[in-house]
């Protein structure tokens, strides 16, 4: 015996099952009725079944099958909003089974240098930073389902290829920006103000989507809504940072101990190995610069950081980033401060551009900028 299913769930709610048997069988045949739909309904070869069940149960079908035997599962689908109190009452958007998040424009960028394990980055295109405008009353009201015409493509989980998404009202919120790690601030309380221009945004189901904002903040007005407090961005930003680390702890002014101190905060590039790649320091305003003092992180005999295979100094000149001239040794000594002086130079920024040993990466545990 065998069971045939067709169905384009979870875009679609129709599931039809077909029975092949050589001869009549019994059985009970048991469905399962997901959280979300309310009202199911049945058909076997055309005719209309009596279903008694609950959302979050199983439908049982017993009775004797033949070859030939249709049974049609419909789980009608509704565009649905969940309100999470507990993170600051930011919401998500839903359709039947699947959550749904911003279609974000990507640009994908190679840093690996593995041809067989490539490695990429993907940054964004377009902007982020919207929240929702939905009525109090009925929030999913505001949002107009769209579906694409068309069998499904071979793979429907890509920006490209999503056969549905939800259109919404939005508004940009300006002070909300990237954090100190370069991702997506944290999220404040909602409903919040904005004046921004409402626009119409489009979401894709969250397994298409690579960059990912699911749980949006709501636009308010009145004195419910609050205004949306910008966080001051860290002068300090980097190609890549550990998420146990941080940028910020190259200028936290805490002196290691070692080369390999645990006990104070770092900043690494781990788990890129053999890379190229920088860490910069932009300045509130142009200033005279003659020199740098560099601590790396080595945790030889507990990690794979180590110092780099050579390193590089550039300042901001306007746009540009120009190498310093006439500097001394870039220095990789450990347990202490390596110390490079140059002529002085106006600056806007300092960046050190690090070629990482061959299969390891690296790390500093303080940066320091002479006048």
């Amino acid at each position: 015996m065998k069971i045939s299913e067709e169905t384009d769930y979870p875009f679609s709610d129709t599931i039809r099952f077909t029975i092949s048997t050589p001869k009549p069988v019994e059985f009970p045949l048991q469905l399962r009725i997901p959280r979300w739909c309310e009202k199911p309904s049945l058909t076997i070869n055309g005719r209309a079944q009596s279903l008694k069940t609950k959302p979050l149960s199983y439908a049982t079908v017993q009775r004797q099958w033949k070859e030939g035997d249709v049974l049609t599962l419909q789980l009608p689908m509704q565009t649905s909003v969940h309100v999470w109190e507990k993170n600051h009452n930011a919401v998500s958007v839903h359709y039947g089974p699947l959550a749904f998040s911003l279609k974000i424009g990507e640009k994908w960028t190679r840093y690996g240098k593995d041809q067989a394990w490539p490695e990429w980055e993907v940054f964004p295109t377009t902007s982020w930073n919207y929240g929702l405008e939905l009525k109090k009353s009925n929030p999913s009201k505001a949002l107009e389902l769209v579906k694409k015409p068309g069998p499904l493509a071979a793979n429907p989980f890509t920006p490209e290829t999503a056969p549905i998404e939800i259109r919404a009202s939005a508004r940009k919120i300006q002070g909300w920006t990237l954090d100190r790690l370069g991702l997506v601030g944290k999220l404040q309380d909602s409903p919040v103000k904005s004046e921004s221009t409402p626009e119409t945004v489009s979401l894709i189901p969250m397994g298409a989507a690579r960059l990912r904002i699911s749980s949006f903040p709501v636009i308010g007005r009145g004195q419910d809504a609050h205004e949306w407090q910008a966080v001051a961005p860290s002068p300090i930003s980097a190609s890549h940072c550990f998420e146990n680390d941080s940028v910020d702890a190259v200028i936290d002014g805490k002196i290691p101990k070692s080369s390999n101190d645990a006990t104070i905060p770092r900043f690494t590039w781990w788990d890129r190995r053999g890379t190229v790649e920088w860490i910069q320091h932009e300045f509130v305003k142009p200033r005279k610069v003659s020199g740098v003092e560099v601590y790396w992180f080595d945790d030889t005999g507990r990690g794979s950081c180590r110092t780099p295979q050579s390193w590089k100094l550039f300042y901001r000149d306007g746009e540009d980033w120009k190498p310093v001239e006439g500097a001394g040794e870039f220095g990789t000594k450990l347990d202490a401060f390596n110390q490079v002086s140059f002529p002085s130079v106006e600056a806007s920024g300092l960046r050190i551009e690090a070629q990482l040993q061959p299969g390891f990466s690296s790390g500093i545990l303080e940066w320091k900028i002479l006048q």
